[in-house]
């Protein structure tokens, strides 16, 4: 049943919602005010690579939740999460146009990148989608990059993280990195030694960087806190063995942070992981780590 108001459909896993993904959301935006339209951001979860092939897929840039909102922000009037199950994965590309795309979504304007693919094993291209919208009333509108499509890849991100270089996947992101968890106990071993930090138990495959120290922002019921941020497994203490997100908050003493659910914003990459030979040489660096991280971090903070 078609509606009053057209409805403008742009499609795709927005993982991250990234400097490429708000160039097409301004397009499809502004496709769907010249037609007085409403604009529904369509997404997945998990992300089909996830789903198919979970042992090669990194991390989520972005939870659902967050996803929907950073679209809101971007011009859109609704988000849909298309739940991606092993019955997604085998529609074909005529299922998926005339269950998803017009019964589900009520599509009358589609509008996708030049390198959208849809269907079981993605045999659908754009050209197929074009042929379809004759049969089934739909118009199509393709949105071409401008410049290098691959610069803005959620995968070239993920990778870019991964090593450790978030400033470069942050300029990508247009916005730093975060992970989201619930501060949880663990060995105290920081407060021992005069920095006592939130362990972080991230959420639902969040991508977290490589082991190394970072300079960041914990976000503590929406105010934003300077930290200092270690990934890793500590290798100074040999008996710590599981990975482990940790954030120092600088300049602040009396925090009671556990249980709370906090986010954590990867600004900059200060060092690799390091073992130290003991404690004085461990709280020398961390002293630098420190300083370095207030240095990197005052201009969010002026």
């Amino acid at each position: 049943m078609s509606s009053t108001v057209p409805v403008v459909v742009t499609i795709g896993v927005f993982d991250g919602v990234h400097a490429g993904h708000r160039q097409v959301l301004g397009i499809a935006k502004s496709i769907a005010s010249s037609i007085n339209g409403t604009l529904t951001a369509a997404t997945f979860d998990p992300p089909p690579k996830a789903f198919l092939r979970p042992e090669s897929f990194p991390g989520l840039l972005t939870l659902p939740e967050r996803r929907a909102g950073l679209l809101m922000e971007n011009g859109v009037d609704h988000v849909e999460t298309l739940k991606f199950t092993d019955a997604m994965a085998h529609m074909s590309s005529d299922e998926f146009v005339e269950d998803i795309l017009i019964g589900a979504l009520n599509a009358q304007v589609v509008i996708v990148g030049r390198n959208f693919r849809f269907g079981h094993g993605a045999s659908g291209t754009v050209e197929t989608l074009q042929q379809m919208a004759k049969k089934f009333e739909f118009e199509v509108r393709i949105v071409d990059l401008v410049g290098d499509a691959n610069a803005w890849s959620s995968t070239r991100i993920r990778n870019a993280i991964l090593k450790g270089h978030v400033e470069g996947a942050n300029g990508l992101l247009g916005r730093p990195h975060r992970v989201t968890g619930e501060v949880v106990h663990g060995d105290h071993r920081g407060r021992e030694i005069g920095y006592p930090t939130a362990n972080i138990d991230v959420q639902g495959g969040l991508l977290i960087p490589a082991d190394g120290v970072y300079s960041g922002i914990l976000w503590i019921d929406g105010v934003a806190h300077k930290s200092a941020i270690s990934v890793g497994t500590n290798p100074t203490f040999n008996d710590v063995t599981n990975r482990r997100v940790e954030a120092y908050v600088i300049d602040q003493t009396g925090l009671d942070l556990y249980g709370k659910i906090v986010d954590l914003d990867f600004v900059s990459h200060i060092r690799d992981m390091e073992s130290f030979a003991g404690i004085p040489e461990l709280l020398a660096a961390m002293d630098r780590d420190v300083s370095k991280a207030k240095s990197d971090l005052e201009k969010y903070f002026n």
